[in-house]
């Protein structure tokens, strides 16, 4: 065999295992878990049960399921930071290039998530204008650099397809609904955070947002100093002498309201060092029950917790006007009903991603010794 031949003889060794290598990559699906199964990958969450984050060299994988059933997997994504790198796999809708320059958020917690990673400038539209509270983002809106994309139950395919965002990360209470605004072909990104239950759980979403516009670092550090100061203030709780119990909610359309046992508010009630009535309960949902029932298992309750809508007003006698049978429970007697304002806090928008500020403003309400000097931001004993 000659010099030629055997050059021949390796080029084609060569192109053969280039082509093979080419093929095996094609397929991103493949490519991840071909090379995360000898790698055991491990993901990057800790406390949230909606997603995972698995990352590999440049690429990201990220698993969407809901945090109430976490084997129901809703979506997968692929992130990759160079366009060079979505060119090497065939065409994917689950391969999303990042970072993000132009998204739409509906829900007022994936937008406090990108106001804390400093963000706001990629955000395009938004739903539900009118009951967006940050002063930055209604400016924006005002001058029609962010667009109303839905209102009302109602969905502006045309406005959509004209902003033109990259992905839209919206709240589907349904986990596998298929979203109105589907049809302009724009990537839905669902965001499942509402659904966790616990407070660690939600504020890792923050995660989950940041990993769409290659903010890691920023988002691990907003997060970890969150674990920090939350274990702190569980600690501080945890020494208290006594335990007091609490319900929650109030009576509405005839049917009142209970968080589960599992749920977030009572696992904030348990991490604030308080007995939550329905805490036998097994559910991680509201459930409705009777006036009646909440009345025999809750009257000699020492604390009420209620956050009022945009149009309550936190005294005892707006309560009293409201249903005068409020006035029969304890909490109500003693003075012990724990309020939050939800519009005059933003508790809706921003709480989710302050656990630890939550879970401050608890305690200081059911073991004011242990926080003496604290000044509270959503929660307050009603005056």
């Amino acid at each position: 065999m000659n010099f030629r031949t055997i050059s021949i003889f390796i080029i084609s060794i060569l192109f053969l295992q280039s082509c093979t290598s080419s093929v095996d990559q094609r397929d991103i699906e493949k490519y991840f878990s071909k090379l995360s199964d000898s790698l055991q990958l491990k993901s990057e969450v800790n406390f949230a049960k909606g997603f995972d984050i698995y990352k590999l060299d440049n690429i990201s994988k990220i698993v969407v399921k809901n945090p109430e059933q976490p084997n129901n997997i809703i979506a997968e994504y692929y992130l990759v930071d160079k366009q060079t790198t979505k060119q090497k796999f065939n065409a994917n809708n689950n391969i999303i290039v990042v970072p993000l320059n132009r998204a739409a958020v509906f829900s007022g917690t994936q937008l406090s998530a990108i106001i804390k990673i400093g963000l706001l400038q990629k955000v395009v539209g938004v739903s539900e204008a009118d009951y967006i509270l940050d002063t930055a983002i209604r400016s924006l809106i005002s001058k029609g650099q962010i667009k109303e994309l839905a209102s009302n139950g109602e969905f502006y395919l045309e406005t959509a397809l004209m902003v033109n965002p990259e992905v839209i990360f919206h709240s589907p209470y349904k986990a596998n609904e298929n979203h109105p605004l589907a049809k302009t072909k724009i990537t839905m990104i669902p965001f499942m955070d509402f659904k966790e239950t616990t407070a660690l759980g939600r504020a890792e979403w923050i995660k989950f947002t940041a990993a769409f516009f290659g903010e890691k670092q920023k988002a691990d550090s907003i997060f970890e100093n969150i674990v920090v100061e939350y274990n702190k203030y569980v600690e501080l709780a945890a020494n208290a002498s006594t335990k007091p119990t609490v319900f929650s909610d109030k009576f509405f359309n005839d049917q009142w309201y209970v968080p589960g046992g599992k749920s977030y508010v009572a696992n904030l009630f348990k991490d604030a060092g308080a007995d939550y009535v329905w805490k036998a309960d097994s559910g991680v949902a509201s459930f409705p029950l009777d006036y009646e029932v909440v009345y025999k298992k809750a009257v000699n309750t020492d604390f009420w917790r209620i956050v009022g809508s945009y149009n309550d007003i936190g005294t005892y006698e707006f309560l009293k006007s409201e249903n005068e049978l409020y006035s029969h429970f304890d909490a109500f007697k003693n003075k012990k009903i724990i309020w939050c304002d939800a519009k005059a806090t933003t508790y809706f928008e921003n709480s989710p991603l302050e656990p630890h500020i939550v879970l401050a403003d608890l305690i200081h309400c059911f073991h004011p010794e242990l926080l003496s000097d604290y000044k509270p931001k959503y929660y307050f004993l009603m005056k």
